[in-house]
């Protein structure tokens, strides 16, 4: 899934600033930028789709 940072700025206006985020188990590592249009979320563990189309989170 992609969106852009206003699309997810949007997203997140309806919350207090000092709501906690929950990744669902992920641990948010950093943000870091790979291109210039594109930044990345980057968790501590490894998540990316298979050949079929699944998720996979390695620990």
């Amino acid at each position: 899934m992609k969106m852009t940072v206003g699309e997810f700025r949007k997203e997140l206006a309806a919350f207090k600033d000092d709501d906690e985020l929950s990744f669902c188990g992920l641990d948010f590592y950093r943000l870091k930028r790979r291109g210039e249009d594109l930044v990345q979320v980057e968790f501590d563990q490894q998540v990316y789709t298979d050949d079929d189309g699944k998720v996979v989170i390695e620990n």
